[in-house]
């Protein structure tokens, strides 16, 4: 894809893929994905953020430096990445600019926001929270990193939905991540690399669409498998079938909003998933044992 191609399809890719997505235990604000081309510039004096950004640098030069340090070359192909609060500036050439691509996000465990961690002992959370210490210095892409920032733009340009494409950040995230950490601090893969990813990207879809009506063929179709290699894939990985997770996790949303909120039994069973009110009190029992009205009132008297 070239870097025309990028420049257009980055206002179509900014539109559709910023957001707050689900990874699991871990809560990810997309702030921005973008081009740099700094024509006419100079330098960006030091500074540092609250969020983690990742450059790469896809033609021509820049320089970059850390912390008050010397300046570093960064060519075509190289990448670095600034955690929050490291002190960085860079120095651009105002006539030949290089061309680059950064990224920008937060990370905040999920509880913060009510929700439940994925099961599986992977804490996507701890994975993503170890960027932040990244050390400071500039890095050759051998990762394939750059081949999935790219991605995105392509799939921006040919229509991918905006959940597609979180799903894709996703995935630059956790590869990114896998560098940072040495073999022995990452975290076990249920089975295969692959298979852990495909769990990852499971629990995404299901979490980030509790409250709408879940198209499993459009899940599958998004992983480029058919539906039923899919469900057997998932039942072999985790001995449950994804409409059992989904419901599960529908239920721990139902629960939180009948402790927190005084909505009607209806717009519980509506926000959190359910078919109809009948249908999730039938379920909400047949799994805690108690209809929800009862759970309600006994979370009241606990209070």
């Amino acid at each position: 894809m070239s870097m025309h191609e990028v420049r257009q399809s980055g206002p179509q890719l900014q539109s559709a893929v910023c957001g707050s997505i689900t990874i699991g235990d871990a809560l990810v604000d997309i702030i921005e994905v973008n081009v740099e081309h700094p024509l006419g510039t100079r330098s960006c004096p030091p500074h540092s953020h609250t969020w983690y950004e990742s450059n790469f640098v896809c033609e021509g030069a820049m320089r970059t430096g850390f912390f008050g340090g010397p300046l570093e070359e960064a060519k075509a192909g190289d990448f670095f990445v600034i955690p929050p609060g490291m002190e960085h500036e860079h120095r651009y050439d105002p006539v030949h600019p290089h061309s680059g691509i950064y990224l920008r996000w937060m990370v905040r465990p999920v509880r913060e926001s009510g929700e439940r961690a994925a099961p599986g002992g992977f804490s996507a959370f701890a994975t993503l929270n170890s960027l932040k210490d990244w050390p400071p210095g500039c890095l050759r892409d051998e990762h394939g990193l750059g081949r999935l920032v790219l991605g995105l733009f392509a799939g921006a340009a040919a229509g991918h939905s905006p959940l597609r494409l979180q799903l894709a950040f996703a995935d630059f995230l956790l590869a990114l991540a896998a560098v940072r950490q040495p073999p022995e601090q990452r975290a076990p893969a249920a089975g295969s690399h692959s298979d852990a990813a495909l769990l990852r990207k499971i629990e995404l879809y299901l979490n980030d669409r509790p409250g709408l009506k879940c198209n499993v063929h459009e899940l599958a179709a998004s992983l480029h498998m058919s539906y039923g290699h899919l469900a057997r894939k998932y039942k072999q990985l985790t001995g449950g079938t994804i409409v059992d997770r989904l419901t599960s996790i529908r239920l721990e949303r139902s629960r939180e909003l009948l402790e927190r909120t005084d909505k009607p039994i209806r717009e519980v069973a509506q926000v959190a998933g359910f078919a109809s009110e009948f249908y999730f009190s039938r379920i909400f029992k047949r799994l805690t044992g108690v209809s929800p009205r009862d759970y309600r009132e006994g979370a009241a008297r606990e209070r």
